[in-house]
Protein backbone atom coordinates (compact mmCIF):
# COMPACT_ATOMS: atom_id res chain seq x y z
CA UNK A 1 0.00 0.00 0.00
CA UNK A 2 1.26 3.44 -0.93
CA UNK A 3 1.90 5.98 1.64
CA UNK A 4 -0.66 8.71 1.99
CA UNK A 5 2.06 11.41 2.35
CA UNK A 6 3.22 9.98 -1.09
CA UNK A 7 -0.09 10.40 -2.77
CA UNK A 8 -0.74 13.90 -1.35
CA UNK A 9 2.61 14.98 -2.08
CA UNK A 10 2.14 13.59 -5.77
CA UNK A 11 -1.56 15.28 -6.19
CA UNK A 12 0.15 18.28 -5.54
CA UNK A 13 2.85 18.59 -7.08
CA UNK A 14 1.00 17.25 -10.13
CA UNK A 15 -1.99 20.46 -9.35
CA UNK A 16 0.98 23.01 -9.32
CA UNK A 17 3.01 22.07 -12.30
CA UNK A 18 -0.30 22.14 -14.50
CA UNK A 19 -1.09 25.24 -12.90
CA UNK A 20 1.70 26.91 -13.50
CA UNK A 21 2.08 25.50 -17.16
CA UNK A 22 -0.98 26.64 -18.21
CA UNK A 23 0.18 30.64 -17.33
CA UNK A 24 3.34 30.65 -18.62
CA UNK A 25 6.48 28.31 -20.49
CA UNK A 26 7.82 25.51 -18.66
CA UNK A 27 11.19 26.83 -19.15
CA UNK A 28 9.94 30.14 -17.13
CA UNK A 29 8.64 27.66 -14.33
CA UNK A 30 11.60 27.05 -11.52
CA UNK A 31 11.80 24.47 -9.02
CA UNK A 32 10.98 27.45 -6.38
CA UNK A 33 7.60 27.79 -8.18
CA UNK A 34 6.51 24.45 -7.89
CA UNK A 35 7.73 23.98 -4.38
CA UNK A 36 5.66 27.10 -3.65
CA UNK A 37 2.91 26.26 -5.38
CA UNK A 38 2.70 22.41 -3.95
CA UNK A 39 3.66 23.30 -0.60
CA UNK A 40 6.70 21.38 -0.09
CA UNK A 41 10.57 21.72 0.06
CA UNK A 42 13.10 21.39 -2.44
CA UNK A 43 14.82 17.91 -1.60
CA UNK A 44 10.75 16.56 -1.75
CA UNK A 45 10.52 17.92 -5.11
CA UNK A 46 13.66 16.46 -6.16
CA UNK A 47 12.16 13.09 -4.98
CA UNK A 48 9.76 12.93 -7.51
CA UNK A 49 11.30 14.76 -10.78
CA UNK A 50 14.70 16.39 -12.02
CA UNK A 51 12.95 19.50 -13.33
CA UNK A 52 9.66 21.09 -13.92
CA UNK A 53 10.04 20.34 -17.63
CA UNK A 54 10.11 16.55 -16.53
CA UNK A 55 7.68 16.78 -13.99
CA UNK A 56 4.86 18.22 -16.67
CA UNK A 57 5.94 15.27 -18.95
CA UNK A 58 5.37 12.59 -15.95
CA UNK A 59 2.27 14.26 -15.22
CA UNK A 60 0.99 14.09 -19.04
CA UNK A 61 2.56 10.98 -20.40
CA UNK A 62 -0.12 8.55 -19.03
CA UNK A 63 -2.84 9.45 -20.48
CA UNK A 64 -1.44 9.51 -23.83
CA UNK A 65 -0.29 5.85 -22.79
CA UNK A 66 -3.49 5.05 -22.27
CA UNK A 67 -4.54 6.49 -25.80
CA UNK A 68 -2.03 4.66 -27.30
CA UNK A 69 -3.30 1.61 -25.21
CA UNK A 70 -6.31 1.70 -26.14
CA UNK A 71 -5.57 2.48 -29.74
CA UNK A 72 -3.61 -0.55 -29.87
CA UNK A 73 -6.15 -2.71 -28.48
CA UNK A 74 -9.04 -1.63 -30.67
CA UNK A 75 -6.80 -2.11 -34.10
CA UNK A 76 -5.47 -5.82 -32.19
CA UNK A 77 -9.04 -6.76 -31.54
CA UNK A 78 -10.81 -5.52 -35.28
CA UNK A 79 -7.60 -7.11 -37.21
CA UNK A 80 -8.52 -10.33 -34.85
CA UNK A 81 -11.94 -10.06 -36.09
CA UNK A 82 -11.32 -9.45 -40.18
CA UNK A 83 -12.32 -5.62 -40.33
CA UNK A 84 -11.72 -4.05 -43.19
CA UNK A 85 -10.50 -0.09 -44.74
CA UNK A 86 -13.43 1.56 -43.38
CA UNK A 87 -13.54 -0.22 -39.87
CA UNK A 88 -9.77 0.26 -39.47
CA UNK A 89 -10.17 4.09 -40.74
CA UNK A 90 -12.53 4.71 -38.07
CA UNK A 91 -10.16 3.28 -35.24
CA UNK A 92 -7.52 5.59 -36.63
CA UNK A 93 -10.17 8.70 -36.55
CA UNK A 94 -11.07 7.68 -32.62
CA UNK A 95 -7.04 7.69 -31.59
CA UNK A 96 -6.92 10.93 -33.21
CA UNK A 97 -9.74 11.67 -32.02
CA UNK A 98 -8.75 11.21 -28.33
CA UNK A 99 -5.39 13.02 -28.24
CA UNK A 100 -6.85 16.24 -29.97
CA UNK A 101 -9.31 15.86 -26.77
CA UNK A 102 -5.98 15.28 -24.44
CA UNK A 103 -4.87 18.72 -26.04
CA UNK A 104 -7.52 20.46 -25.65
CA UNK A 105 -8.44 20.01 -22.29
CA UNK A 106 -4.38 21.21 -21.80
CA UNK A 107 -4.49 23.53 -24.50
CA UNK A 108 -3.07 26.58 -22.58
CA UNK A 109 -0.14 24.21 -21.36
CA UNK A 110 0.42 23.17 -24.77
CA UNK A 111 -0.27 26.04 -26.70
CA UNK A 112 2.98 27.67 -24.36
CA UNK A 113 5.13 24.59 -24.06
CA UNK A 114 5.41 23.83 -28.07
CA UNK A 115 6.68 26.57 -29.52
CA UNK A 116 8.94 27.56 -26.45
CA UNK A 117 12.78 27.31 -27.65
CA UNK A 118 14.09 27.36 -24.04
CA UNK A 119 12.31 23.95 -23.01
CA UNK A 120 11.75 21.29 -25.65
CA UNK A 121 10.58 19.06 -23.35
CA UNK A 122 6.42 18.61 -24.11
CA UNK A 123 7.58 18.90 -27.94
CA UNK A 124 9.86 15.54 -27.49
CA UNK A 125 7.18 14.00 -24.96
CA UNK A 126 4.57 14.52 -27.79
CA UNK A 127 6.97 13.35 -31.11
CA UNK A 128 8.10 10.05 -28.88
CA UNK A 129 4.63 9.54 -27.93
CA UNK A 130 3.61 9.54 -31.77
CA UNK A 131 7.08 7.87 -32.72
CA UNK A 132 6.49 5.01 -30.57
CA UNK A 133 2.62 4.67 -31.54
CA UNK A 134 3.42 5.05 -35.45
CA UNK A 135 6.26 2.57 -35.10
CA UNK A 136 3.95 -0.31 -33.73
CA UNK A 137 1.04 0.37 -36.25
CA UNK A 138 3.60 0.45 -39.29
CA UNK A 139 5.13 -2.97 -37.90
CA UNK A 140 1.30 -4.49 -37.68
CA UNK A 141 0.57 -3.52 -40.87
CA UNK A 142 -0.85 -5.94 -42.91
CA UNK A 143 2.51 -6.88 -45.69
CA UNK A 144 0.37 -6.97 -48.35
CA UNK A 145 -0.79 -3.33 -48.03
CA UNK A 146 2.55 -1.91 -46.57
CA UNK A 147 5.03 -0.35 -49.26
CA UNK A 148 8.91 -0.79 -48.91
CA UNK A 149 9.75 1.79 -46.51
CA UNK A 150 11.96 2.02 -43.30
CA UNK A 151 9.31 1.45 -40.89
CA UNK A 152 11.98 4.01 -38.02
CA UNK A 153 11.58 6.91 -40.66
CA UNK A 154 7.58 6.95 -41.97
CA UNK A 155 7.56 6.73 -37.60
CA UNK A 156 9.71 9.83 -37.49
CA UNK A 157 8.20 11.38 -40.57
CA UNK A 158 4.67 10.96 -39.18
CA UNK A 159 5.33 12.09 -35.37
CA UNK A 160 7.21 14.81 -36.16
CA UNK A 161 4.11 16.00 -38.75
CA UNK A 162 1.19 14.99 -35.61
CA UNK A 163 3.02 17.70 -33.47
CA UNK A 164 3.78 19.82 -35.98
CA UNK A 165 -0.19 20.02 -37.23
CA UNK A 166 -0.91 20.18 -33.37
CA UNK A 167 1.70 23.34 -32.70
CA UNK A 168 0.36 25.12 -35.90
CA UNK A 169 -3.81 24.56 -35.03
CA UNK A 170 -2.61 25.97 -31.56
CA UNK A 171 -0.47 28.74 -32.51
CA UNK A 172 -2.65 29.69 -35.73
CA UNK A 173 -6.75 31.85 -35.98
CA UNK A 174 -9.01 29.64 -33.74
CA UNK A 175 -10.42 26.65 -35.54
CA UNK A 176 -12.61 24.03 -34.36
CA UNK A 177 -10.57 20.78 -32.96
CA UNK A 178 -13.33 18.83 -35.68
CA UNK A 179 -10.97 20.57 -38.65
CA UNK A 180 -8.02 19.55 -36.93
CA UNK A 181 -8.94 15.87 -36.65
CA UNK A 182 -9.76 16.13 -40.46
CA UNK A 183 -6.72 17.78 -41.42
CA UNK A 184 -4.89 15.08 -39.72
CA UNK A 185 -6.57 12.11 -40.76
CA UNK A 186 -6.30 13.64 -44.71
CA UNK A 187 -2.85 13.86 -43.99
CA UNK A 188 -1.84 10.65 -43.47
CA UNK A 189 -0.32 8.50 -46.22
CA UNK A 190 -2.85 6.45 -48.51
CA UNK A 191 -1.28 3.26 -46.75
CA UNK A 192 -1.88 4.18 -43.32
CA UNK A 193 -5.15 2.58 -42.43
Amino acid sequence: MVDARILHTTAALREAVLRLAADRPVSQITVADVTRAAGINRATFYSHAVSPGSLLAEVLTPELDRIRQDDSDARRAAVDHGAGPDELAAITRRGINAVVDHVTAHREIYALALPDPADASLHRLLVDHFTESSTTHIRELDPAVKPEIIDEVAAGFVAQGFVGAIEAWLGGPRRSRKALVETITRSFPAWWS
